[in-house]
């Protein structure tokens, strides 16, 4: 065999000897043509039906939406409203180069973007309006509806009349390149992430512009010159995710307008169609996951990402049963890999019905605290605050509100950054403590933001900075980024303060080491000793605390070494059963994402030091969700009941389960409970928390001041000021004889004083004059 081979290879060989250069050139070209008629079988006829797939494959692409999601409702007692939906609210667009009248589409467009934003808008008007015609329109109150479709007019007008200002030049740059260009200062370059775009109408020389852009990106100059001309827009948004009342007005003036022009033919057809709008209208389908309250619920519902699953709260949780089965569509894409045909396609496959969730909140709860609170959180300069209503009775969460939040329709909105303007924030160092600053550094910057057309490598900014005003900061404009995400009352640990001293007169009593009426000495301090030679002093706030007086009257001032005499008289092993008990250093298992919570070391390794600060709520972590269970303990007649916040489950095949409210554990005696409350009832009435009387309602109220932990030590010991680096927080029930509800508040460094009666009684106070009145509740008799 071997022989054989070399003589016909040695053939060959003597062969192409002989031939001259053409002859060979032709057997080559001869060779590639049989190899590629070889290869052509092979691919169309041997492995043809593989081929076809992974070429329909690479022109197709599997897009997911969420037109089976099940919904997701408030409670039963607030009507059922949707928080969140699967549905098609369409864009509506318009194309300004067709034929008709312009001036009756900007008249028709102005009534119809007033009725969206105004008339079928839950939400402020003029706020509304302010966002959609980018002006500040809060000082325009007594604006009538005519002037303010005449502003919607002009600015529509504008819009159509101005050409195309965002021509996309290349995508996806390096990270090398897009500083390379962004170090250029064009004003007619900006960058979305990194891809770059040109404004055709700010650039000066074209042709030297685009030499140099060639020659950076690689891409001839005859290639970028075209995109420099300014250009009419035919494709120009109006309103994105319609309402279903404002389509279908839309719809109905197309409809009209179109069954007229199909009765009429020749010169009378063309005289209609130039009067006409209905040429210029697009509405685009947008199936989508929307969110009707917006910010109100975002932090509890979470949201769907561009694949279709749940990202934090309600949606994350319950994915499984929101959506178990994602219905897909197969739609065919260009080389750039964008869809080619219409999004509500044919090939829908894999669509199944998904169960319906019900929660505890009540829509009309939630929407008007987080109304009331945007504004304060102004007013009083805060940099957060949280709510939760609860009913101590079940342990039904009834209302969750924090601030900043997010538009969980909008999410990716949390990613925008701005300037810090000093005219606002004349001191970075104090108004926006606990607030993430950013640089610019084009060595070390690792976070790129797109700020008013310019791409920004930032990092952390240090304190130096933050004090020099020579030096430009930037902020998220929601304050912390992706951080709005999260759901604080779940997520974040706080030392309570003066909050947890209710459990300490709880736990005094219960044990039986105190009653309410018994009275100690106070000497205004407790002396420490750490050893070697080291000592230390707790001492009270209030000036009412000095000399002999009653346990009562220590909870009504808020003594801290009344508390520490109660919790010397239990011990720590008491102790330490009992907050346990209350639900402190465990979760609570929460249907929703991300709660944490913080372990309590056995009271064998507590310091005596350690030991009496946990008993005005220093030294211990909670979570305000744990915050409002252990205070409906005390509403709820000593009883832990298990916080839930899902009401019912609603299954496709026609289930539907409801939660059972669970009492856990019996944690206090009744009579224990009962005296609680009237100590926390005396001390609204005479204590600290007098500023939140409610005239003709018995109310049971605990306020707290707490330190914030920061390098080792305390932020206002370490920085030398109280006011900007504290948390203020409030705990109470009503009416505390039979309480409806438990509420609990946390407001992050308020600026407007140290404590928490002197920050915003009267605020709190308009709380709970509305929550009384909203759950109907006699005055007087408190029941």
């Amino acid at each position: 065999m071997k022989s054989f081979i070399e003589y016909n290879i040695t053939r060959i060989i003597q062969y192409f000897k002989h031939l001259d250069r053409i002859g060979i050139v032709l057997c080559i070209g001869f060779a590639y043509i049989l190899f590629y008629l070889f290869m052509a079988f092979h691919y169309t006829v041997l492995d043809g039906d593989f081929y076809k797939k992974a070429a329909y494959d690479q022109q197709t692409m599997i897009l997911k939406n969420p037109v089976s999601r099940g919904s997701i409702y408030s409670s039963d007692d607030s009507l059922h409203w949707v928080l969140s939906v699967s549905t098609n609210l369409g864009n509506l667009a318009i194309d300004p180069t067709q034929v008709g009248s312009k001036e009756k589409l900007i008249t028709f467009l102005s009534d119809i973007v007033f009725d969206e934003y105004c008339t079928y808008s839950t939400d402020p008007c003029l706020e509304n309006m302010s966002n959609y015609l980018h002006e500040d329109l809060s000082g325009m109150k007594d604006i009538t509806v005519s002037d303010m479709k005449a502003k919607i007019n002009t600015y529509l007008k504008s819009k159509i009349d101005a050409p195309i200002d965002s021509v996309e030049i290349q995508e996806n740059l390096s990270e090398t390149l897009a500083d390379q260009i962004n170090a250029w200062q064009e004003p007619s370059l900006f960058f979305v992430s990194n891809n770059l775009y040109i404004n055709p109408t700010k650039v000066v020389d074209k042709v030297w512009l685009a030499a140099r852009l060639s020659a950076a990106l690689g891409i001839g100059s005859d290639k970028i010159l075209p995109k420099f001309e300014p250009k009419q827009r035919k494709h120009l948004d109006i309103i994105r995710k319609m309402s279903v009342s404002t389509r279908d007005a839309v719809t109905k003036r197309i409809d009209s307008e179109q069954l007229a022009s199909k009765k009429l033919t020749g010169d009378e057809k063309t005289a209609f169609l130039s009067g006409s709008i209905f040429q210029f209208i697009i509405i685009d389908d947008n199936l989508i996951r929307y969110y009707p309250e917006r910010s109100v619920a975002g932090q509890i519902t979470g949201f769907i990402d561009g694949g279709w699953v749940g990202r934090y709260g309600v949606e994350w949780y319950f994915q499984d049963l929101l959506q178990s089965e994602s219905p897909t569509e197969r739609v065919v894409k260009d080389s750039a890999g964008r869809p080619i045909t219409g999004y509500l396609g044919t090939d829908l496959t894999g669509i199944k019905n998904s169960a319906d969730i019900t929660l505890t909140i009540d829509r009309n709860i939630q929407k008007e605290i987080s109304t009331r609170l945007e504004k304060a959180v102004k007013d009083f300069r805060w940099n957060k605050w949280s709510v939760i209503v609860m009913d101590p009775k079940t342990g039904a969460v009834v209302a969750m509100v924090n601030y900043p939040d997010y538009d969980p329709n909008n999410f990716t909105d949390v990613y925008e950054m701005e300037k810090v303007d000093y005219n606002t924030y004349t001191n970075p160092y104090f108004d926006l403590f606990g607030i993430p600053l950013f640089v610019v550094d084009t060595q070390s910057g690792t976070l790129i933001s797109n700020i008013d057309g310019q791409r920004l490598k930032l990092r952390n900014a240090t304190d130096d900075e933050i004090k020099n005003f020579g030096i430009q900061k930037y902020k998220y404009k929601n304050k912390y980024g992706v951080g709005v995400y999260s759901n604080p009352i779940i997520t974040d640990l706080y030392e309570p303060g003066s909050v947890f001293k209710a459990m300490t007169a709880a736990i005094g009593i219960d044990t039986g080491e105190i009653d309410p009426n018994d009275t100690y000495f106070d000497k205004g301090s407790v002396e420490l000793d750490y050893g070697w030679g080291n000592k230390g002093k707790i001492s009270n706030l209030s000036g009412e605390c000095s000399g002999r007086h009653t346990y009562i009257h220590a909870l009504d001032w808020s003594c801290n070494v009344g508390m520490i005499d109660i919790i010397s008289k239990i011990g720590p092993s008491l102790f330490y059963k009992y907050i346990l008990d209350f639900g402190f250093g465990n979760k609570t298992n929460i249907t929703l994402d991300g709660e944490t919570y913080s372990r309590i070391d056995p009271y064998e390794k507590w310091s005596r030091t350690q030991l009496f600060t946990m008993s005005f709520g220093q030294g211990i972590d909670v979570t305000m969700l744990q915050m409002a269970a252990a205070y409906s303990v005390l509403a709820n007649g000593g009883v832990y009941m298990e916080p839930y916040i899902v009401e019912s489950i609603a299954y496709p095949d026609g289930r539907k389960v409801d939660t059972i409210p669970t009492p856990s554990r019996r944690v206090i005696k009744e009579d224990t409970a009962k005296k609680v409350s009237y100590m926390l009832v005396d001390g609204v009435q005479h204590g600290y928390a007098a500023k939140w009387w409610v005239a003709g309602y018995n109310i049971a109220w605990k306020t707290g001041t707490s330190q914030i932990p920061y390098k080792g030590g305390y932020e206002n010991n370490i920085l030398g000021q109280d006011i900007g680096h504290t948390i203020t927080s409030y705990g109470w029930f009503a009416p505390a004889n039979n309480p409806k509800f438990v509420l609990i508040v946390s407001i992050d460094r308020p600026r407007s004083g140290t404590y928490s009666e002197n920050t915003s009684s009267e605020l709190w106070a308009q709380i709970a004059q509305y929550l009384l009145e909203y759950y109907k509740i006699p005055k007087n008799n408190g029941t």
